[in-house]
């Protein structure tokens, strides 16, 4: 059987090859035959699930908070809203309020209700059951890398308050550090004590922000050491201009490691249902790396022109990028800035003198303006300036519990697209209502949806398997350039994947999924493979019951590996995932 390879360049693992049998039954074939639309069941099936069209499935939710001054504003219904698709308002089919205190009558979560069009005329209504909503994911994200131990300190003793008071079944919540790679310290739990320890062990680590502050802190002393009187030096200003280019250069460098870690995570949770949020803690991101350093240095010589210098390192590109993964995830970012309230002259321990007053306002606003940004277009809060980060959090909490749930029919377009979305309300005289939602929506096909799910895997058990896969790895092989081939067998039954007849033969399709991830948190791109199954229609009750195997090699780099895996069933849009660990490396072979 043969199967395209695709040529990977930096990821941990390739295909190098695939072949699929079944005990009794002559080999699969990996061949070009035309299939029915996907979007219609299959004529005739024979065995497997039973069909799920998409087009019937696809309702997309719209979360929407309303708050004031007085926090979130309840009691609203679906007739007091208005949703956008692409500037068209879409009717809506179903409406639901949560709040964050179920015991409180006045605060119990509704029932979603579907939402009749005007004048349709309904039979009264049996009382229906209290809604349950879809299980909340929250991951804590401790930016160790950008970080003072202090205010980190300061601030994880609060959450892991908050966390006791606020996860409850079946909400879930991990624990993330990101100190040069991601370490997952505590995978999704509904135990809060589990939450809290996890984040409490952070302490352990060294924060990296003192590096960032000390560099700073050397540049900033060269400019004031050879400016204006102080300077018999007269290249000191070119000088100057390269002390902060190079360290512009290098936090760049330092945040593109940065988001690209985060992203990879926000990326991973796009497969899991349900509300999903991260909550991020750092003293903040650089949204252009140096620009505090290239006003000093316009103030201390007088040269008006020093600051637009430091347009070549704006990194809004990096953050329009996970925003973009985010939206795509459907994952909020909550965002906090450790550092609390500081001094309008940014006296650090670490200074000896003052920056002057503009300086600082750049400086802080450089680090504050990314975190705003993430928060702000993903949908979440942004907490500035708090010294107790408490009623921040607070904020957070009732965002993720407190908000209706606006849903509309979509007609699946079957391909990725963006939509822009935009909700009004209709009530007059309340102009100091805030809405807040994510503004823009990711349409996925479903190829898409599971590929996202495969991903998801590398990082989170998966208990989504109705077609039985089954995944076993073999033992690891030298390879070339000290790499190992991996042999991996992909098992589903026979009777859980649909066939129709094609002559005298019974034929059907699956689409296999492939992705790797190593402990230090290098992964491989999704891959994916195509087989066509035909066996002859009179041997199909003899192998029907038994299993069918997919064989594949892995071309990996030594170290210990996650696998995950998912089969689609292409005649019925039914999926399966599974996961396997394994260890490649040469120590473990002897």
């Amino acid at each position: 059987m043969h199967t395209r390879a695709k040529s990977l360049l930096n990821v941990p693992f390739l295909l190098l090859a695939v072949a699929m049998s079944a005990q009794g039954t002559p080999p699969a074939e990996n061949v070009a035959v035309e299939k029915p639309p996907a979007a219609k069941a299959p004529v005739r099936q024979i065995g497997g699930l039973r069909f799920l069209d998409v087009s019937e499935l696809t309702v997309v939710n719209v979360d929407v908070s309303v708050s004031n001054k007085k926090g979130p504003v309840l009691g609203l219904s679906a007739g007091d809203f208005e949703v956008y698709q692409d500037g068209k308002p879409q009717p809506l089919t179903n409406f639901a309020a949560f709040t964050r205190k179920p015991e409180s009558k006045s605060a119990m979560p509704a029932t979603p209700v579907p939402v009749m069009a005007a004048g349709t005329p309904t039979a009264a209504p049996e009382a229906p059951p209290v809604a349950q909503r879809e299980p909340r994911f929250i991951a804590f994200y401790v930016d160790n890398e950008n970080l003072m131990p202090f205010n980190r300190n300061r601030v994880i003793t609060k959450m892991a308050d908050w966390i006791r008071d606020n996860l409850t079944p079946p909400d879930q919540a991990m624990v993330v550090s990101y100190q040069r790679s991601v370490k997952i310290l505590q995978p999704f739990t509904s135990d809060p004590d589990e939450i809290a320890a996890a984040l409490q062990s952070v302490r352990r680590y060294v924060g990296g922000r003192s590096d960032l502050i000390n560099s700073r802190k050397r540049v900033e002393d060269y400019i004031a050491q050879n400016s204006g009187q102080n300077s018999g030096n007269g290249n000191a200003y070119y000088e100057a201009m390269d002390e902060a280019r190079g360290f512009a250069r290098e936090q760049r460098n330092n945040l593109t490691f940065t988001v690209r870690a985060l992203q990879d995570l926000v990326s991973m949770m796009g497969g899991l249902p349900g509300k999903k949020s991260l909550i991020y803690l750092s003293d903040g991101l650089p949204m252009t790396p140096g620009a505090e350093l290239f006003y000093s240095i316009q103030d201390a010589f007088n040269t008006p022109n020093s600051i637009s210098e430091s347009r070549e390192f704006d990194s809004t590109d990096l953050f329009d990028s996970l925003v973009r993964t985010a939206t795509a995830s459907g994952v909020t970012l909550y965002t906090i800035d450790a550092r609390g309230l500081e001094s309008d002259l940014g006296i650090e321990a670490e200074n000896r003198q003052a920056r002057s007053s503009l300086a600082a306002a750049i400086a802080t606003s450089n680090y504050q303006d990314s975190l705003v940004y993430m928060a702000d277009r993903t949908g979440g809060i942004a907490i500035l300036n708090a010294n107790d980060p408490t009623p921040g959090l607070e904020k957070i909490a009732n965002d993720i519990d407190t908000y209706y749930s606006l849903g509309y029919r979509l007609i699946p377009s079957g391909e990725d697209r963006m939509h822009r979305i935009a909700v009004k309300l209709k009530l007059k005289g309340h102009p100091e209502y805030k809405l807040v939602y994510k503004r823009t929506f990711i349409e996925k096909s479903l190829p898409t949806r599971i590929g996202d799910r495969v991903m998801s895997g590398l990082a989170f058990d998966l208990n989504d398997n109705p077609l039985g896969v089954e995944l076993k790895v073999g033992t690891p092989a030298p390879a070339d350039n000290g790499r190992w081939t991996l042999p991996v067998e992909v098992g589903v039954p026979f009777d859980k994947v649909a066939l129709i007849p094609d002559g005298e033969d019974l034929i059907g399709y699956v689409m296999v999924y492939y992705a790797a991830r190593d402990d230090d948190g290098k992964q491989s791109d999704l891959e994916h493979t195509e087989h066509a199954i035909r066996i002859p229609a009179a041997e199909y009750q003899n192998s029907h019951r038994q299993r069918m195997t997919i064989s594949t090699s892995l071309l990996l780099n030594p170290g210990r590996y996650r696998i995950s895996v998912g089969v689609r069933d292409e005649l019925t849009n039914q999926a399966g995932y599974a996961l396997a660990r394994a260890s490649v490396h040469p120590e473990d072979q002897q």
